[in-house]
Order: structure tokens, then C-alpha cells, then sequence
């Protein structure tokens, strides 16, 4: 494991810089507060102790009983203003079986930190806390502003990131990281790119493949620079209850619910808009439910769906879509269809200025020392950068974050040397940034 230089020097008998053990410890300490969708009050204010230790003004925010988010700050308030963004929640570790070692104790082994959180994202969001640290120590930054904005329920619902962009405190930022894993073993490019869960230029892939050729780097990390929106919606079809001898004296709500799906699909493999970063509108159908029992025609049956969304079909324009087809089924006789829209999640892009994109490719040559500096992509994930773009339509968004593909499943891991490696890269990105 690389250690930099400056983890060690000393200045008037007392380190300036956290060194690599602590750095470490402190991933282990959030991967071992349970975070699944709930609880992130513990970890907001562990966070919030380390950085007052530090002289940081930062406060944790309670938005629901025992869920806070992070709010902190260094440097003048003036611009350029950067903010660091990550999220405190975790998925579900699922079954333990899965696992070999403990989901929320994180274990150190071959040079990587296993456990739930270390690579979507208590590794990404450390960096950040010690990135803040790091730079006040040394009275940093003389010039701009660097906020930290730590979330709850980015997972799930992304509520916390839109409760601090409805109270504005991504309004003002010039550019915003989000610390989302952005790295692939490189055995598993050809996977991650065929999946679709991807989209980078045919150029740009040959010249990664053949940079590969001469790297022994595991994993090659991207900026995302654009990544699709999300709508999950639900259509409900309500018919009318019957015995099963006599089906005709009722209406049976999945036959209807059928003949809107069949319509559903063909408007989906009708659309043709096309984003280049990003592809095509994506649509999974989900869930499919109705009746409660043989021997009864079912009065009421839905279907659960969760589409990736583009620009250039936003997500109301489909919704619009949605609910003319919704309307003509609806005057055939005995059609009662409903569509309600539980969540929308816009599409996130970048307009005009890529500043912050080409530093982060100018320091991460010499820093993470792999394939390719940072190759730029764009993504199906989604992310809190959806609810911070409702509210700043122009400042430089980018996904970049130590993890990898292990996210969401057991074993989950970050390489240790891609953290401290990356933290350095945050740093150094910070300074050039805001100077």
C-alpha cells in the first residue's frame, strides 16, 4: 500500500496532515454505525464531532426523527464555491449468509476494506470529511468557499437531498463532486459497458484498452458527467368482482390492466429521442399484481414500472405520454385505468463549462496512476446531483468516487490504495479549484 509523503511531515512538533491509519478508521467507524435507510442521525453526528474537533463549522440537520443530514463549510463564502456532496444511508445487506465477513464491521484483507457503505459511499464521503480537514489544517483554502452537503435516504427516496436543495444550500455552488463509486475492475470492463449501465465513446474505449495493455492498476474509475433521471409510477386498473362461474357479470381488471401494457410497450419501443452521452429512455416494468384468489374475477390489479430518463424526453413530457395513453384506453367501454407517479427524478447534464471535469483529469494522471487519466461517461445510475440540479441549473455536476461494482452486493469493498489515492486527487482538485 503507497504511502504519499506528506501523510508524515510535521510542523512545530505536531502533524498537519491525518495520517493513513486514521484516514482508514474512519471509514471502518461509519461502515460500523447501521445506516440501512434509517439511523443516519449516529453517523451525521459522529461526523459533525470529528469536523468541530478539527474547528469546522458544521451542524447536523434533523429532517425526520433519527435521520439528519451534514451541513459544513471552509473558506471566505466567497465564489468559486465548491461543494462536496455524499450520502450517509446504506441498501440492505441482505442475506448474511452471502457474506464472509461481517457487513457492518469492516475488515481489512489484501489490501482492501470490506463491509457495507465502503463502496456506496462511507469510503467517497470520508474523503470529503478529510479532504475539509486536510485543508483547514493547513489554513486552506485562502480563497472560495468548500461545502460538504451529507444526505440521508439517497438510496430510496433522495428526501434528504432535497430537503438542503429546497433550502438552498446548493444554489449558489459553481460546481458540485458527488462521491458515488465510479470504478470497474478492469476483468469486468467488457461487462460493465455491454450492460448498458454505461455509455462511453467507441474512441475513448479503444484507447482504454489499449492503455490497459501496459497498466497493472485493478480497477479504472470514470466521471460520470451526465447520468439518466427516474420515474417510478404505478398504473392501477379497477374492475368489477365476480364469481368465476358467471365472469361475464364482472370485469376483470388484469385483462384490461393487459391491454394497457401491451400499449405501454409499444409507446416505449416507439420513442425515438436519443441523448449521445447517454442513449435512449429506459423501461422496466417491474411489478405485476391482481386478484386475491381463485374463484373471483379480480376487481383491481397494477403494475409497477421504473423508467431511466433522458433530456431530450424529459420526465412531465412522458408523463404526458403516459396519460393520453391512459386516457384512450380509458374510453373503451368498462376501462378504469389510474396512473399515479410516486417519484420523478430529472436527468442530470452539464452545460457549457467543463473546468472542474479537465483538473480532475490534469492531477488524476499523476495521482491514481491508472489505464487512463478519468475518462468522462455517462450513466443509467441516479443520483442526489438530481435534486441539487432543480435548483442550480449551471453549475459543473460530476459523479467521481473511489468504489467500484461490488455496490449493493455482499463482499462489498473499496481498495484501500484507490481511497487514500483519490482522497490526495480530492484534495489537490480543491486547491486548484478554488485558486
Amino acid at each position: 500500500m503507497p504511502l504519499n509523503d506528506d501523510t508524515y511531515h510535521r510542523k512545530h512538533g505536531v502533524d498537519i496532515f491525518m495520517k493513513e491509519k486514521d484516514k482508514i478508521q474512519i471509514v471502518r467507524d461509519l461502515i460500523a454505525i447501521r445506516t440501512v435507510n434509517d439511523n443516519e442521525k449516529q453517523a451525521a453526528d459522529y461526523l459533525v464531532s470529528l469536523l468541530h474537533k478539527h474547528g469546522i463549522a458544521a451542524k447536523s440537520i434533523i429532517q425526520f426523527p433519527g435521520r439528519s443530514n451534514v451541513v459544513a463549510e471552509i473558506g471566505d463564502g466567497q465564489h468559486p464555491k465548491l461543494g462536496f456532496s455524499g450520502h450517509l444511508d446504506t441498501v440492505h445487506e441482505g442475506q448474511l449468509s452471502t457474506w464472509k465477513t461481517p457487513p457492518f464491521e469492516a475488515t481489512l484483507k489484501d489490501g482492501r476494506i470490506y463491509g457495507r457503505g465502503t463502496s456506496d459511499m462511507k469510503a467517497g464521503l470520508a474523503q470529503f470529511i478529510i479532504t475539509m480537514i486536510d485543508l483547514h489544517d493547513q489554513n486552506l483554502p485562502k480563497h472560495g468557499t468548500l461545502r460538504l452537503l451529507a444526505t440521508i435516504s439517497e438510496e430510496l427516496t433522495e428526501e434528504g437531498a432535497a430537503f438542503l436543495s429546497n433550502e438552498g444550500y446548493g444554489d449558489d455552488l459553481d460546481a458540485m463532486l458527488f462521491s458515488e463509486p465510479t470504478g470497474v475492475p478492469t476483468d469486468q470492463l467488457d461487462t460493465y459497458f455491454s450492460s448498458g449501465a454505461a455509455i462511453i465513446s467507441p474512441k475513448k474505449l479503444d484507447e482504454l484498452y489499449t492503455a490497459l495493455e501496459d497498466s497493472s492498476a485493478p480497477e479504472q474509475h470514470f466521471i460520470i458527467n451526465a447520468h439518466k433521471g427516474w420515474m417510478s409510477y404505478t398504473v392501477t386498473s379497477h374492475g368489477k368482482a365476480a364469481h368465476s362461474s358467471m365472469p361475464k357479470l364482472g370485469i376483470n381488471a388484469i385483462d384490461n390492466l393487459v391491454q394497457y401494457y401491451i400499449a405501454e410497450k409499444a409507446l416505449y419501443h416507439s420513442l425515438t429521442e436519443r441523448n449521445p452521452n447517454l442513449g435512449k429512455t429506459v423501461y422496466a416494468p417491474d411489478v405485476f399484481i391482481g386478484g386475491k384468489q381463485v374463484n373471483s374475477i379480480p376487481d383491481l390489479a397494477y403494475e409497477k414500472v421504473k423508467v431511466r430518463t433522458i433530456p431530450e424526453l424529459p420526465n412531465e413530457k412522458l408523463v404526458h405520454k403516459l396519460q393520453e395513453l391512459v386516457r384512450e384506453l380509458n374510453k373503451k367501454p368498462n376501462f378504469d385505468l389510474k396512473l399515479d407517479v410516486e417519484q420523478s427524478e430529472n436527468p442530470v447534464a452539464n452545460r457549457g463549462t467543463n473546468q472542474l471535469a479537465t483538473i480532475l483529469q490534469a492531477h488524476a494522471k499523476a495521482t491514481l496512476r491508472e489505464a487512463l487519466p478519468l475518462p468522462t461517461i455517462g450513466s443509467s445510475m441516479g443520483t442526489d446531483a438530481s435534486e441539487f440540479r432543480r435548483h442550480n441549473s449551471t453549475g459543473e455536476f460530476l459523479i467521481i468516487g473511489p468504489g467500484n461494482t461490488t455496490a449493493h452486493q455482499s463482499n462489498e469493498y473499496v481498495e484501500i490504495a484507490t481511497f487514500l489515492n483519490m482522497q490526495q486527487l480530492f484534495k489537490q482538485v480543491a486547491i486548484a479549484y478554488l485558486n
